[in-house]
């Protein structure tokens, strides 16, 4: 793990080297402030303002996540370091969690500003306070960073297991709008409870809104870091049968 940190600085840094990356933070931050100011405009209760700004930034998270992997893996056999990187004496986990933290920092910075939305806003209108109370705010940003965490873990995984970059880019899209839809669809596939429990637990969407009303479940903690653990070693795994 020595080396780590050196490969971390090397992936943040193509991060901000990227084009497509300053494409993804000017399309997050533009939706996300235009969606937060409308909400803001439209409700007078401004908890509902909060639970609407974190649906916002999933929605952004929909898309931004699948476009910031796609290229980990994929772009590494396409220039043709995907040897050069793997065949150094470093091993296959510790790359992976340096494209991993690299791309998940990166996504963090991104949600960094928005976190100057509520503060604007009481500034502007002191009656406003409850936007800042810490219960909503934190246990939401706590949420959307661990469920990041697993779609960017996905994210690598798909990268890692094909050489197509829009192939990569649809299949964690696709996997992420079933995990975020499956409380949505629940009631029309079965009439068992156990499956409907299910669907529920899986919804980013229903942790997310629980977020925003100051619940923060434990279990949610435990099915995001599971996941992301899990999807983690898959890709590690999927390294390692491709080298």
């Amino acid at each position: 793990m020595k080396t780590f940190p050196a490969l971390w600085k090397r992936e943040l840094a193509a991060m901000f080297l990227s084009p497509i990356a300053y494409v993804m933070l000017t399309f997050f931050l533009l939706i996300t402030g235009c969606g937060f100011y409308w909400l803001v405009k439209e409700n007078l209760e401004m908890i509902r303002s909060i639970q609407g700004l974190v649906i916002v930034i999933w929605f952004c998270m929909l898309i931004v996540i699948p476009i910031l992997t796609m290229r980990s893996f994929a772009e590494e056999r396409k220039s043709g370091t995907f040897e050069t990187l793997f065949t150094a004496p470093v091993h296959n986990s510790t790359v992976v969690l340096a494209k991993f933290f690299g791309v998940w920092g990166f996504f963090l910075l991104m949600c960094a500003p928005t976190l100057l939305y509520p503060v604007i806003v009481r500034l502007l209108d002191p009656a406003a306070a409850i936007l800042l109370d810490g219960g909503p705010l934190l246990t939401s940003y706590l949420t959307i960073g661990l469920i990041s965490a697993a779609f960017t873990a996905l994210g690598l995984l798909f990268s890692a297991l094909t050489s197509n970059q829009i192939i990569a880019a649809i299949g964690t899209f696709a996997i992420m709008g079933i995990l975020f839809f499956g409380a949505l669809i629940e009631p029309t596939i079965s009439k068992s409870m156990a499956v409907r429990e299910i669907c529920a637990y899986i919804s980013s969407a229903l942790h997310l809104m629980e977020a925003a009303r100051g619940i923060f479940d434990s279990r949610s903690i435990i099915f995001y870091l599971s996941t992301t653990v899990f999807f983690l070693f898959a890709t590690v795994k999927a390294v390692e049968i491709r080298r």
